[in-house]
Order: structure tokens, then C-alpha cells, then sequence
């Protein structure tokens, strides 16, 4: 209904701008063959071939009514801004009251669908520029799961064609060291142990084989102690040799 009345003004309009037409023969007949043809195109639904034909019409003869009527055929066409401008146009030609109620009313109209178009063209392009955006991340982030495969999947490769050896870090360089000096101090002591032994043996007088006793005993006892430090260093050393990461030198 709302669209039937639409082309009845449109052409109503039309046939009041013939009606109102005043010059040549020739002249009026192509002016009126292309009302009839923007009309023919408004009806038919084809808005923007009625927009070419009634600018045409517009400047043989440019009538206020054809400006009421472009507005038409652009809002129609989809182009709300548009429409707009050409009511406000009609209105400043100061039309009776009840054309400029109508023109009102349509300008009313076509700037509230314009700021709704506007405001879905806005929507769609931030929906458009948040999902390139979350397009963009999730590639940033294949790029980057990619460039870390890629370098764990090198170092694997090093790894595989390196040369493995065991270093001797500061623990078991400690722990070797404790266990060559206990082993050094336990034969020491041993030696003088030894020593005391063959005192004692040598000796007749029992002050002197009991301080000979005395000594040999302190010393095989500390021999003892110092042998077992060492064994016990010794089994540290090679336990921490043998459990550290080895480390890898890239082929050539």
C-alpha cells in the first residue's frame, strides 16, 4: 500500500510538472516522453534509470516538483542522503502547504533511514575489522608456534649430530679432590702407623713400647678414618660424573 501511494504522488507530481510546462512543441514532447519513462521506471522498481530520466527532464525544464520527485526515486534507490538533500532542495522553493508537509515528512523519513544505514554500515565494519583483527592473531600466533617448532625441531637436529661428553663440573672436581686428599692423609698416617709398629718392636723398655702402642694405635685409626673418606668421596665423585646432563658440541 505504502508503495502504491509512493508512485501515485511520484506521478502525480509528474503530471503536474507537464501540465505546468510551457515552451516548444518539440521541447514538451521529449520532456513529457521522459516523465513517462521515470515513471514507467519508478513503478517497474527500476530507481535508478527513473533518476537518469527525470535529470534529463530537470534540465530542460528545471522544476520545483522534479526535485520532490528525485528525492523519491533515491530513497527508493537506497540512497537516504541523498533523497534528503533533494526535499530539503524542495522545500526552499517555498511549495504550498500541503506539497511541503509531504516533503517534510519524506525528508523526516529518509534522514532517519540514513542514520540507520549509517549506523549498519558502521556495525559491519567494526565486525569486519574485529574479525581481521582476530584473523591477524591467530596467524601472529601459527607464526609464531611455527618459528618454535621450527627451532625445536634444530636443535633436535644438533643434538642428533653432536659430539656427547660428560664434563667434570665443580661438585665432582670437590668430591675428587676430598677423596685424593683422604686417600693421601690415610697414607700418611698409615706410614707413620707403620713406623710406631716398629718402634714398639724395637723397643725393650715398657714406658717406651707402651708410648710406641699409643702412637701406631692413633695413627691406624686415623688411617683408617682417612681411607674410609676417601672411598666414601670417591663413590660421590663418580656417582656425580655419571648422573650430570652431558653436554653436546655442534658438528662441524
Amino acid at each position: 500500500m505504502r508503495s502504491l501511494l509512493q508512485s501515485s504522488v511520484f506521478a502525480a507530481t509528474l503530471l503536474g510538472a507537464s501540465l505546468a510546462f510551457g515552451q516548444s512543441r518539440e521541447s514538451r514532447r521529449e520532456f513529457d516522453a521522459l516523465l513517462r519513462s521515470a515513471v514507467q521506471h519508478y513503478e517497474a522498481g527500476q530507481a535508478r534509470e527513473a533518476i537518469v530520466e527525470l535529470e534529463r527532464a530537470y534540465a530542460i525544464r528545471p522544476l520545483p516538483r522534479l526535485l520532490y520527485n528525485l528525492g523519491r526515486a533515491h530513497e527508493r534507490a537506497g540512497s537516504f542522503s541523498v533523497a534528503a538533500d533533494y526535499y530539503r532542495r524542495f522545500l526552499q522553493t517555498n511549495p504550498d502547504s500541503e506539497a511541503g508537509a509531504i516533503a517534510r515528512e519524506a525528508m523526516a523519513s529518509a534522514q532517519r533511514r540514513a542514520a540507520e544505514a549509517q549506523q549498519a554500515e558502521q556495525a559491519r565494519q567494526a565486525a569486519a575489522q574485529t574479525s581481521e583483527q582476530r584473523a591477524l592473531e591467530v596467524a601472529r600466533v601459527q607464526t609464531a608456534e611455527a618459528e618454535r617448532q621450527r627451532a625445536e625441531d634444530e636443535r633436535r637436529r644438533l643434538l642428533a649430530t653432536a659430539s656427547v661428553h660428560r664434563r667434570f663440573t665443580i661438585p665432582v672436581m670437590v668430591t675428587s679432590g676430598v677423596a685424593v686428599a683422604a686417600a693421601v692423609a690415610g697414607g700418611v698416617l698409615g706410614g707413620l702407623a707403620f713406623s710406631a709398629q716398629a718402634d714398639f718392636n724395637a723397643s725393650h723398655e715398657g714406658s717406651n713400647r707402651a708410648a710406641s702402642y699409643d702412637r701406631g694405635e692413633s695413627m691406624a685409626l686415623g688411617a683408617d678414618i682417612a681411607f674410609g673418606s676417601a672411598l666414601v668421596a670417591g663413590v660421590v665423585a663418580v656417582v656425580l660424573y655419571f648422573t650430570q646432563s652431558p653436554a653436546a658440541d655442534p658438528a662441524p
